[in-house]
Order: structure tokens, then sequence, then C-alpha cells
């Protein structure tokens, strides 16, 4: 294979990828396409016999399903990504609502029995019920200020250091979703407590 043919096999298939919609392609698979020519040269031997026309549409077939499969693969990725960040805002809001929802029902219960009897040991099991699920709604406050910071760190937002940065955002994201659901269920057992004694 002459170097004039990977020369037209390499322009034509990087105008292929230009007319399919492809606007910029990461290093990471722009080496592996440069690995797939090499190997199509290391296929067609040294010969400086120039390819035929069969030749050359058969290497741009290949390079074509090549790339098709490349785009397919980081579509899928991309889809699977917005589909976790869907789901992970679902429960991010699910988590809000549920905590908010309950420190204001349990203030309303804590208005109600403080409105009949002063200083019972209710209103404190029910005071400290609240104290932890507005805390639940403050983790939940943080873990969307971390969701933004993981986007960031995933968005390469921070120079070098934004994998690592957005690997731990997302690791305390987590954390703080699940906390809050944890901190809702402990709350809810207070509640409980409270609602027994009147």
């Amino acid at each position: 294979m002459k170097a004039t043919d990977v020369v037209e096999l390499l322009s034509t298939s990087i105008e292929s990828a230009r007319s399919a919609g492809t606007a910029s392609v990461p290093i990471e698979r722009l080496q592996l396409f440069v690995n797939e020519i090499k190997n199509l040269v290391k296929d067609a031997g040294d010969s400086n016999l120039a390819l035929t026309d069969g030749d050359l549409e058969h290497y741009k077939a290949k390079l074509n399903a090549w790339i098709a499969e490349i785009e397919f693969q980081h579509e899928q990725s991309l889809e699977m990504f917005r589909s976790v960040m869907s789901s992970a805002l679902a429960a991010l809001k699910t988590v809000l609502l549920v905590n908010g929802a309950a420190a204001i029902a349990m203030l309303a219960f804590i208005g109600n029995i403080w409105a009949t009897s002063k200083g019972t040991p209710v209103i404190s099991s029910a005071a400290c019920a609240v104290n932890w699920y507005v805390s639940g709604v403050l983790m939940a406050g943080l873990a969307s200020a971390f969701t933004y910071l993981t986007q960031a760190g995933y968005g390469n937002g921070f120079g070098k250091y934004s994998q690592k940065i957005g690997i731990a955002c997302h690791a305390v994201t987590v954390i703080l979703v699940l906390a809050s659901y944890g901190v809702f269920g402990y709350a809810s057992s207070i509640a409980y407590t409270a609602f027994v004694r009147v």
C-alpha cells in the first residue's frame, strides 16, 4: 500500500465522519482510528503497487463501519449517562420533598400539641424529629450543590484535576443522598415515638 493510498483513505474517512455530523473526535478515539489504519496497512502489505478501486472501496467500507461502531458506542454511553443523571435527579428531588414535607407536617403537629398541653415530652420528641428532617433537607441541598460540582468536574471545568474532582464530588453526592434517606428514617422513628405518646 502506498503512502498516497493511506492519505486518501484517511481523507475520505474524515470527510465521511464530518458529513455524518461528527464535529470533534476525542484523542482516545483518534488513536484507535490510527491503529485501525495501521492494521489495514499491515494487512495490505508493503507493496508499492497502487490499490485497485475495489481494494480502496473495501478499506473505506471497513473504516466507515468501524467509525459507525465507535459512534454507536459513544451514543450508547451518552444515553446511559443521561439516564443515570435523570435517575439521580429524581432521587434528589424525592429526598428533598420527603424531608421537607415531613418537617412541615411535624411543625404543624407541634403547633397543635402546643396549643393543647404545653411542656409535654411529646413536644420535645417532635422537635427532635423536626431537627432531623431539617438536617435531611440540608443534606439534600448540599447534594444538589455537589451535583453541580460533579458535572463541572466531568466537563473538565477544573483543569487537569477535573476527572478526580468529578469522581470525588460524585461520591459525596451519593453519600449525602443516602444519608438524607437514612436521616428521614431515623427522624420518622422519633416522630412515631412522639405520636404514640399523644
